[in-house]
């Protein structure tokens, strides 16, 4: 065989090892490609549901509905205060009782500990996907009055429960219309006016309860009423008492939806 012949069959043989290692690479992109469309299609492979001081809360992959039926409040001044106490003489963990009219978020808060206790165990302590509509253990019940940002966590089951009405604040004629939420602890409810929602995820601390000086809380307002899907033309101050609703947003990995109101009476 002339030598030629054999440089033809070398360099023949690079050509097959080259291709080869071509079609080996495009395969793994394909593949790679395939399981990030995958993982974002079902939820990011993302199993929790809310951040909690890097406590995540939630379980769930769907996609809430923001045009789901809610049913319309008919029973307003209600007394949520009696009612909470009456739920805490069995329940001890029972600090309030949250209403949103014209939605069915009507339900009692609970308080642990730790942003845990109430994740995935009900009010009887049994393990339960969805647990409780829960205040975060930061939060003092007793005075609403004599804190600056109040937060509780609800878990977006894409039904007709828990927080997942929440997601009808991304609709302006809902959030136009729907302005106030009730919250009462033990002795007295109170009365919060909407005015920033928005979607938002881990990267924003939404949830802080702690600032250092006015000017960091005055900056901690106006970044979470500029983030609000719709203009609410409601003026909040250093002086004013905060409280957010949180849940899960599943339109992006670590999605969160929040509802900022201010208390008002």
């Amino acid at each position: 065989m002339n030598m030629s012949k054999i440089k033809f069959k070398i360099k023949k043989n690079k050509n097959k090892i080259i291709l080869s290692l071509i079609v080996i690479v495009i395969i793994i992109l394909i593949c790679i490609i395939g399981f990030l469309v995958y993982n974002r299609l079902n939820g990011g492979n993302n199993t929790n549901l809310g951040n909690v001081d890097s406590e995540k809360l939630g379980g769930e992959i769907a996609i809430g509905d923001i045009n789901m039926e809610v049913k319309t409040s008919t029973d307003e001044g209600r007394d949520l205060a009696k009612e909470a106490k009456a739920l805490n003489s069995k329940y001890p963990d029972v600090v309030g009782y949250l209403k949103v009219p014209g939605t069915v978020i009507d339900t009692p808060v609970f308080q642990g500990l730790d942003n845990d206790r109430y994740l995935r165990n009900n009010r009887d302590n049994e393990d339960t996907r969805w647990g409780e509509t829960f205040l975060d253990f930061r939060s003092d019940s007793t005075d609403f009055t004599s804190m600056s940002h109040i937060i509780i966590y609800g878990h977006n089951t894409e039904t007709n429960s828990h927080f997942t009405p929440l997601l009808n604040y991304k609709d302006r004629n809902f959030f136009e219309n729907h302005k106030y939420i009730e919250f009462s602890n033990l002795e007295k409810t109170y009365k919060f006016e909407v005015f920033s929602a928005y979607i938002a995820d881990t990267d924003f601390y939404y949830i802080d309860t702690e600032f250092d000086t006015v000017d960091e809380y005055t900056e901690f307002l106006q970044n979470i009423k500029l983030r609000s899907i719709f203009d609410s033309n409601i003026s909040v101050t250093k002086d004013d008492t905060i409280l957010t609703l949180s849940t899960c947003d599943y339109g992006r990995d670590d999605g969160r939806f929040v509802v900022h109101a201010k208390l008002v009476q």
